[in-house]
């Protein structure tokens, strides 16, 4: 969504339309591309198949002991998140609630999760962030705003303090930042173009995001110490959804500059860019693991499941 419109579609279209705003390269293609099976390209990394329903999923992301993978996984007209643990052998809701929910990230400690869902009131939208245990238990606002507003894809500091979203509460969509208590909020970005999905470096001093200032999607850091704004990427397209490695050398992002959305990575200040998934099958949301390996969304296999490089 852009700006601060508020959604007045029934909840049923309001839970389609993620696809077009999750996947926006693709337009009314998503429902033609799933389930078609990638043939393997010359150079394509060894890779890991983690799930295998073939069901649409979204931001996967690991706890901070690699014990578990939380994804959020759309079924019909539903999203919901979902905790898998690392050997495969367990997957389960996070909750029993019926409100679309998604985008989550693991606390430092791995003891909470915060993450968004969609307040439906009566043929709209309300999109806030909370936190809550891994049982599901224990649910707490973080950024709650009086009106109808989007708050949305939420991210953990390192130190555990703050927490970074997007937000259309003040109209534009912009970054902000939070205590996990709900206090303290704080603008980062403002800008009239639109700022989303912000990711915090290792050592909590930048947080990376998308933005469309300089006309497509591309990625920008900003540095909280020397508080400034800089560019990352210029490419013709999009560039979308950063995260940073563990050990802070690399960024993953997805990008459309070869023709389909692919994985990419860069470092820190924007210099080689390398394609990491190499494979003309969709590939999207990417994160890391403890350790290190790159994860995410691909319909490579027939349905989008969750991937890591082996």
């Amino acid at each position: 969504m852009k700006g601060d419109e508020a959604h007045t579609e029934p909840r049923t279209t309001i839970m389609l339309t993620f696809a077009h705003r999750f996947f926006p390269v693709l337009c009314g293609s998503l429902l033609h591309l799933v389930g078609i099976a990638a043939p393997l390209e010359a150079g394509e990394p060894a890779v890991q198949r983690l799930t295998h329903d073939g069901l649409l999923k979204q931001r996967p992301v690991w706890s901070p002991d690699g014990k578990w993978l939380c994804y959020a996984r759309h079924k019909g007209a539903t999203i919901f998140l979902y905790l898998r643990s690392a050997d495969g052998k367990t997957e389960k809701r996070l909750t029993k609630r019926t409100d679309p929910e998604y985008d989550a990230h693991f606390s430092p400690d791995g003891k909470r999760l915060v993450f968004a869902f969609d307040k439906t009131s009566p043929n709209q939208g309300d999109m806030e962030v909370y936190t809550i245990d891994l049982d599901g238990e224990n649910l707490q606002p973080v950024a709650v705003s009086k009106g109808l507003s989007h708050e949305e894809y939420p991210s953990w500091s390192p130190d555990g303090k703050r927490i970074a979203f997007s937000s259309t509460r003040d109209g534009n969509q912009e970054i902000y930042t939070v205590s996990p208590d709900g206090k303290n909020m704080q603008r980062i970005t403002n800008d009239p173009a639109i700022d989303e999905h912000p990711a915090w470096s290792p050592d909590g001093r930048k947080l990376a995001f998308a933005t469309n200032r300089w006309g497509d999607f591309e990625l920008a850091v900003y540095d909280f110490r020397m508080e400034k704004l800089t560019r990352l990427t210029e490419s013709r397209g999009l560039d979308d959804y950063p995260a940073w490695s563990p050990d802070g050398k690399k960024l993953a992002f997805t990008t459309n500059r070869t023709g389909n959305l692919e994985i990419f990575t860069i470092n820190p200040d924007g210099t080689q860019p390398t394609n990491a998934t190499q494979n003309p099958a969709i590939d999207n949301f990417p994160s890391w693991s403890p350790e290190g390996r790159l994860t995410w969304v691909s319909n490579r296999g027939g349905g989008f499941d969750v991937y890591v490089i082996q």
